[in-house]
């Protein structure tokens, strides 16, 4: 018999769905030979349970937990039910409406960042919505002695993501060592994570290695005899990081600079990528300044700032450029920033490190 073939047997239920039947767990598991067509259906816990349901088909099987509304996409001739025995467990379908997308929602409640720049917790307040928006920053990468810029790390954002009350937070770490393979750390929001920058090279070397953005190459030496590819980026997807909840956006995968053959700078690198383009390239003495590619800017505190941008490729050449250069010169307030490779033999100071921006809404 159809599932529209039954009519409430008493009053109550949910409003907005139909009640279909009821029935006892004289055992934990029992077969209900209940059929139905395709609909959005509910099984609920009398005693408020915890349990299981699966709605079985000719071939095909939808599983739900007890409490929950599913989309069951086809027929169905029974339904198996895993509950504490002596339990009740009712079936309705539900009645969905059509709904348009409430546009700026979270904007009319007061909302507060929080910046965790070290590894810990987020706790959530008790008064706050369960509903967040999160940035993550890897770790920048670090330049060397006439190395390549560092790559600023990749940033992942999450929009209105579902929170619980506390969630483990990692920051991803700074770095300076041109170790082809190394470079800033990875930072993570409970499961989902963001890639750091690789490290600038040094001695002909493409930088390697699974990070966000790729490093910059360096030259120790008068002259390129063939060109040399800046390292890759890579692009995070939904099963390396972003996972699917919160809207996901990712800021990365760009590339260092090449370094053409026949560059005859003595020691002198190219731009590591940054979390909104690639390094800038060396074809020639000519070429002073090798900028890191640049960062994606954002006002998630409040105030615009660049984050994940590249490191400047080192050179002697006057103006030197030092292991104080970003990407656009300065460090200009944001995290997850690679290091310019030095001029000398003196070496880089450390990248920036990661961090989990959070801004959370209280109604």
């Amino acid at each position: 018999m159809g599932i529209q073939s039954f009519t409430p047997s008493g009053g109550g239920g949910t409003p907005g769905f139909d009640y279909i039947a009821s029935v006892n767990m004289t055992t934990y598991n029992r077969t209900w030979a209940q059929a139905g067509a395709a609909g959005k259906y509910v099984l609920d816990s009398y005693n408020k349970n915890s349990g299981f349901a699966y709605f079985v088909g000719s071939g095909v099987t939808t599983g739900i937990p007890l409490g929950y509304v599913a989309d069951v996409t086809h027929a169905w001739t029974s339904i198996n039910i895993v509950a504490p025995q002596n339990d009740y467990i009712s079936l309705f379908k539900a009645a969905v409406k059509t709904t348009t997308v409430f546009n700026n929602a979270l904007d009319s409640f007061a909302s507060f960042p929080s910046t965790i720049s070290s590894s810990g917790n987020f706790v959530l307040p008790n008064n706050a919505l369960p509903l967040i928006n999160v940035m993550i920053i890897g770790g920048g990468g670090g330049g060397s002695p006439h190395c390549g810029g560092g790559a600023g790390g990749g940033i992942v954002k999450l929009t209105a993501y579902q929170a619980v009350g506390t969630t483990a937070v990692t920051v991803g770490a700074a770095n300076r060592t041109e170790t082809t393979g190394s470079g800033g750390g990875t930072s993570y929001f409970g499961n989902v994570y963001a890639l750091g920058g690789a490290n600038g090279s040094t001695n002909h070397t493409t930088p390697t290695g699974n990070f966000a953005n790729g490093g910059g190459v360096g030259l120790v030496g008068s002259v390129t005899t063939s060109a040399i590819a800046g390292g890759v980026g890579t692009t995070q997807t939904s099963s390396t990081g972003l996972g699917i909840k919160g809207s996901p956006t990712y800021n990365g995968g760009f590339g260092g600079g090449a370094m053409s053959a026949g560059f005859s700078l003595q020691h002198g690198g190219t731009g590591g990528g940054g979390a909104g383009g690639n390094g800038g390239a060396r074809a020639n003495a000519s070429t002073t300044t090798a900028n890191g590619g640049a960062g994606h800017i954002s006002d998630f505190t409040g105030t615009n700032l660049y984050y994940g941008a590249g490191g400047r490729g080192s050179h002697h050449q006057t103006p030197a450029s030092d292991s104080s250069q970003y990407s656009h010169g300065v460090n200009d307030g944001g995290f997850g920033q690679g290091r310019g490779g030095t001029s000398g033999g003196t070496p880089s100071p450390e990248s920036q490190s990661g961090a989990v921006l959070v801004r959370y809404y209280i109604p």
